[in-house]
């Protein structure tokens, strides 16, 4: 006695197994390398012991490129819910140190539609980095 399946559940079963698969798999660029750049969009190199945030990285999926004491260079980020929060790629959920001073100079020199496109992204001051913070 031989069983038949019919060939839409085992369609089924193998597209949902291979999604499955493809989730589980999935490739992240957090934690790559990716280039700081300044206002002008000439490249920035970090100075030790200090944290830099860029957003609108095209290298970055998240448009986040970040460099942080002790990283070795700037690498791809994302914000991140806050302290003990999981951050994908072995990376760690850090607060990292915003100048709110600057921040509250560039809200008032800059029109409002302008300050929105550079900062509007800065919600949060948590971001995956990697250790040695």
């Amino acid at each position: 006695m031989h069983r038949r399946f019919p060939a839409v559940s085992v369609l089924s079963l193998t597209l949902g197994l291979a999604l499955s698969l493809a989730g589980a798999c999935a490739r992240t660029d957090l934690g790559s390398p990716c280039h700081l750049q300044d206002a002008n969009g000439a490249d920035l190199k970090p100075l030790p012991g200090r944290e830099y945030l860029y957003l609108g990285s095209s290298e970055c999926a998240s448009f986040t490129c970040l460099a942080t004491p002790g990283s070795g260079g700037a690498y791809c980020s994302q914000a991140c819910s806050g302290a003990g929060a999981s951050c994908p790629s072995g990376l760690r959920c850090g607060q990292i140190s915003l100048n709110d001073s600057y921040l509250a100079a560039m809200k008032a020199r800059l029109p409002p539609d302008q300050y929105q496109a550079i900062f509007g992204q800065v919600t949060s001051s948590f971001y995956c980095e990697r250790s040695g913070k």
